[in-house]
């Protein structure tokens, strides 16, 4: 799957220069979601990983199903 095709570009957002990557699409997506979080799992399997912490916005969203996974 290309979670590419899961992120949204927008330019000069918040301000002029900047290129702001929107994660909508890819909550928006059910299939795309799970896989996701299935992959960062692996690759937290894969490293080792004995605590994962969602500290923000982003950190609930990913980390917390990461952290169940």
């Amino acid at each position: 799957m290309k979670l590419e095709n899961y992120i949204a570009a927008v330019e000069d957002f918040p301000t002029e220069g900047i290129l702001f990557r929107d994660i909508t699409p890819l909550l928006q997506n059910g299939e795309a979601y799970s896989y996701t979080i299935k992959k960062m799992a692996e690759i937290a399997r894969e490293m080792g990983t004995e605590v994962v912490v969602g500290p923000e916005s982003r950190g609930f969203i990913f980390g917390c199903p990461v952290a169940v996974e």
